[in-house]
């Protein structure tokens, strides 16, 4: 975090802390001691008192923006004094708003001059009145008149300034909003009478009635005629009161709209007595902004716009009301404020303050009088109205004199007539205005000089009490500190969560934090993870040792992480059956129902999921379906990618509840992911600044935090461009993950549902012992099924009752080629041929003969010729005649396919394929090839077959089935058997 220090023998200074001690003031105050110069003969203080006397959770609530501000004073100095939460007079309206004197029993004078109270108002007196505190209330005395009882709930107005009276400390500030046209809409008038038709119809029968009055001499003619007079009256009666009526809904519609518009800024008094409040975000610099700076120019008489009725100019006298002056600065655009200077400078200083928060709270900058404050200018302020308008910025110009006429670009105010003219028109406008030494203190509040990076110091740690909560209905992780932290649910903000971000965004650094703050919640019994890294194990490594990690994948092979998906599909599955078995609907109700079984959350983190999409086609299926069964059965899918687009399909992205966006690298990439284009324009000097959206909530800024540890020591530097370069702004991950997996040791581990990946080396006896396997039988190798999240070995045997094994009692072959270790299987095959009783063949495709002893028949390819191989199937099917087991052992099938027989026009191939057809009740065939094995037509009658990929081409591979990746690990094969003929399983062939 940062900490400003005054009162030092130089500026008041940026300096940078790593930590807030966990002794508090006092301990900081000693390390201070020691790094300041001069420090010894220093006291330091903070806004609630001496350093030394606040706690660690005192300066963490009040420094929770990351900006600490201390005062550094003589030794035996008396803290300078607080406002109390007592009664203060303040100015409300006029030249010097934002004005703050606290009251007492002893009179407070208020004047121009030679006053306790001196308020910069041309048009008071030096001494307008006293003001104090009495038994019976608020006693005001205007000078050369009687004391009386304030009422304070009306404004005393003294000079242009109005004051009021306000206790304890001040209120916080919303964000400023542009409030849109000034409209109302009361409804449809009345409509207006027809004069003339009304004047006819009650003159008609009058006259009519006088003349037959006259011609019959009775009267009551007379009397009927009148009615229509009486009716006419009615009428315009009527209209008149349906015009009062409408007119007060104009009025109502106009007090209402005034309200809108006064909701949507702050007054300068309202500004000043924010500084003072105590919420984490007292001027709303983390609130939604306005796209451009407004500033609120005081109340004023404008005329509204009457919407949705024709002839409005009927109504112009009811129309105009008293309304908030709020005007945006809109880039090209200019505005010039006009008035001699002992109104103009309070009033460019109430502009400047609001300029000031503004540019805090967006980043961006203003330029005054030449000199730039912040970042990129969006407004210049100027003296000199003969400056060209730029389009980028908007002009503000303060002068005394304007000749400039108003224009929808160009909008005066006049502070003497009090008008503005131009983009708005209002009469009777009264401008506030602010001191300079407001303007002054509310500078030193805002810091625009802060150091950029003040976010991204903010730090984490550790709590006392990790690892207690219970995620029965929650999931929650933090990954930020501060007024830019950020804490989320998974439950109820996911389930599940993209993370997104360019090369150096700070992606890796925002997943691991985002992993790390759910285990530091929760016990290993309660959320478990598997994670997934395809940058190499950059990411994951660290955090293999958890307890909570059930398994870390970071092999460079995506397909190869196909079988944590498959062990995850199958733990999905496996919860199905379980619920349905308790007669529950989802996770929370069986948490709720049986709290003693142990079923934590499972985390599923991806980092770099277009590897993993790319490499393999159908992971985004699964990854789809995994993500919409899972809601749920407690499973959370985290995904880390540097683009959505190709990697997350809509069926994913329908499931994804909560996003986070680090820097993009283009527009478009914003866009996909928040809906805006916020992401994209993140600077590149933040890394670990992102926004979270979370369904249709809109994005929030968060900034990245990274844990400190208590035995790092506690370090306060001198902030400049070198130190900030040098600081450390990431994690120690590994002293990290081992206080987190010490604090865990003693707490119980659930099963975990992904074994480790297979030893690139495994010991046939040690299967043998491990498995208690007979003697007589012939260890393959160990097996790996992620979907059952077992590990078992592979035997050759001619029958067995086990199922915790898998036995090959029928035909099997190996298809792979030299180097691929398909030589040692071939060993394996041949000492337990060798050792059975069965009649015994073995046809040798090797370079150079091999021993023939122990062998029925041996025949080396060499050797072999038509009349031979004529015989030797003779002889191999009188043998079977009888009914004899036989086991025939094939090296190099391809050097024996194209072989003739005499008296034959089929190869040896075919004729062996008829023999197993025939006689595959006691004939077994052990064959070892490749190519021509793999695309031959014998590799149809063997159902057990073992893949080896190492040394083979992707040429060679065209001719294989569809299989799962495994790594080129010599002695690694694909068991392809009728149990499991699609993909196959991995298997770690055997060494003697």
């Amino acid at each position: 975090m940062l900490l400003q220090i005054f009162g030092l023998t130089t500026e008041p200074t940026w300096w940078h802390l790593n930590r807030i001690p966990s002794e508090g003031g006092g301990e900081l105050s000693r390390v201070l001691t020691e790094v300041l110069p001069h420090a010894k003969a220093l006291e330091f203080f903070t806004h609630d008192g001496p350093l030394t006397a606040q706690s660690a959770e005192v300066l963490s609530a009040r420094w929770s923006d990351g900006v600490g501000q201390i005062v550094a004073k003589p030794s035996g100095s008396i803290p300078r004094h607080q406002p109390t939460s007592g009664l203060s007079l303040v100015t409300s309206a006029g030249p010097d708003s934002g004005r703050v004197f606290p009251l007492t029993r002893r009179p407070l004078s208020v004047g121009r001059g030679r006053s306790k109270a001196r308020i910069r108002d041309p048009w008071l007196s030096a001494h307008a009145f006293d003001i104090q505190l009495s038994s019976n209330g608020i006693l005001i005395t205007p000078v050369g008149r009687p004391a009386k009882l304030w009422a304070d709930d009306e404004p005393w107005k003294a000079g242009r300034s109005e004051f009021i009276l306000h206790r304890g400390v001040g209120d916080h500030l919303d964000a400023p909003k542009a409030p849109g046209p000034f409209e109302i809409h009361p409804g449809q008038p009345p409509s207006p009478p027809n004069i003339v038709l009304q004047v006819i119809g009650a003159a008609a029968p009058l006259v009519i009635g006088v003349v037959l009055m006259v011609m019959t001499g009775m009267w009551y003619f007379l009397l009927f005629s009148g009615i229509s007079v009486i009716i006419a009256a009615v009428m315009i009666g009527q209209y008149r009161r349906a015009r009062r009526v409408f007119a007060d809904k104009i009025g109502a519609a106009l007090q209402r709209t005034a309200e809108s518009f006064q909701r949507c800024i702050f007054t300068p008094h309202e500004f000043v007595q924010a500084l003072s409040s105590h919420h984490p975000d007292p001027l709303g610099l983390q609130s939604t902004q306005t796209e451009h700076p407004v500033l609120y120019l005081g109340p004023g008489l404008r005329k509204a716009d009457l919407t949705q009725t024709q002839d409005a100019s009927r109504w112009d006298e009811y129309l105009v009301g008293e309304v908030g002056i709020i005007l945006t600065c809109q880039p090209g655009a200019r505005t010039i404020v006009v008035g001699d200077s002992s109104i103009l400078r309070p009033v460019k200083n109430w502009c400047i303050a609001q300029l000031l928060r503004q540019a805090k709270a967006t980043g961006t900058g203003f330029t005054v009088d030449n000199r730039t404050l912040g970042g990129e200018s969006s407004v210049e302020v100027t003296n000199d109205p003969a400056t060209v308008p730029r389009s980028e910025v908007h002009h503000l110009v303060f002068c005394d004199d304007a000749k400039q006429t108003p224009d929808s670009h160009t909008t005066v105010v006049n502070l003497q007539a009090q008008t503005i003219q131009g983009t708005i028109s209002a009469t009777n406008v009264t401008v506030p205005g602010i001191s300079s030494p407001t303007l002054e203190r509310i500078t030193k509040e805002i810091a625009l000089d802060q150091p950029k990076e003040t976010a991204s110091l903010q730090h984490l740690s550790l709590s006392s009490s990790t690892m207690q909560h219970r995620t029965t209905t929650e999931l929650f992780t933090r990954v930020g500190a501060g007024s830019m932290g950020l804490s989320i649910d998974l439950v109820n903000d996911g389930p599940h969560l993209l993370i997104t971000g360019t090369t150096g965004s700070g992606k890796s650094e925002l997943l691991l934090t985002v992993l790390i703050g759910a285990v530091e919640a929760y016990p290993p019994t309660e959320v478990a993870m598997v994670l997934l890294d395809f940058k190499g194990g950059s990411s994951f490594n660290v955090l293999a040792s958890l307890p909570h990690a059930m398994g870390v994948e970071t092999n460079h092979v995506a397909a190869t992480s196909f079988r944590s998906l498959d062990a995850i599909s199958a733990e999905l599955h496996r919860r199905e059956l379980l619920f349905a078995q308790h007669q529950v609907a989802d996770y929370q109700s069986f948490r709720r129902r049986f709290p003693h079984l142990v079923l934590p959350r499972l985390v599923v983190a991806i980092d770099e999921l277009r590897v993993l999409v790319d490499d393999n086609a159908e992971a985004a299926d699964l990854l789809a379906r995994l993500a919409a069964t899972g809601r749920s059965l407690g499973f959370h899918l985290i995904i880390a990618t540097q683009r959505t687009q190709g990697a997350v399909n809509a069926d994913i992205r329908a499931n994804i509840g909560a996003s986070m966006s680090l820097r993009t690298a283009t527009e478009h990439d914003s866009w996909e992911v928040l809906g805006t284009a916020d992401a994209y324009r993140i600077s590149p000097s933040t890394p670990g600044r992102a926004y979270f959206k979370s369904g249709a909530d809109q994005p929030r800024l968060f900034q990245t935090s990274r844990y400190i540890l208590e035995h790092e020591p506690i370090t306060v530097t001198e902030h400049n461009e070198t130190t900030s370069q040098v600081l450390q702004t990431t994690t120690d991950w590994s002293s990290l993950v081992e206080e987190l997996s010490d604090r865990a040791s003693d707490m119980p581990v659930p099963n975990p549902i992904i074994l480790p990946p297979l030893p690139e080396y495994v010991d046939d006896q040690d299967l043998r012992d491990t498995h208690h396997i007979e003697a007589s039988s012939a260890v393959v190798g160990l097996v790996d099924n992620p979907a059952t999240c077992r590990q078992y070995p592979v035997i050759l045997s001619p029958s067995s009752t086990r199922t915790d094994i898998v036995v090959l009692s029928k035909s099997v072959a190996w298809v792979g080629t030299a180097g691929s270790g398909i030589e040692a299987a071939l060993t394996t095959v041949q000492e337990y041929v060798l050792g059975t009783t069965n009649t015994k063949v073995f046809l040798d495709g090797g370079q150079l003969p091999g021993d023939e002893k122990g062998w029925d028949y041996y025949l080396h390819v060499s050797d072999a010729d038509p009349d031979i191989l004529k015989e030797f199937l003779q002889w191999l099917e009188t043998n079977m005649a009888k009914q004899e087991d036989t086991v025939v052992v094939i090296n190099d099938w391809g050097s024996w396919i194209h072989q003739m027989v005499t008296g034959h026009f089929q190869g040896l191939e075919d004729l062996l394929i008829q023999l197993l057809r025939q006689y595959g009740a006691v004939l077994t065939m052990y064959i070892c090839g490749s190519r021509e094995l793999a695309g031959g037509r014998m590799i149809g009658m063997i159902p057990d077959r073992f893949y080896l990929p190492t040394n083979s081409t992707p040429e060679h591979r065209m001719l294989w089935p569809k299989l799962i990746a495994v790594p080129a690990v010599r002695g690694r094969a694909v068991l392809v058997s009728a149990d499991q003929p699609t993909g196959g399983l991995a298997i770690q062939l055997a060494n003697d």
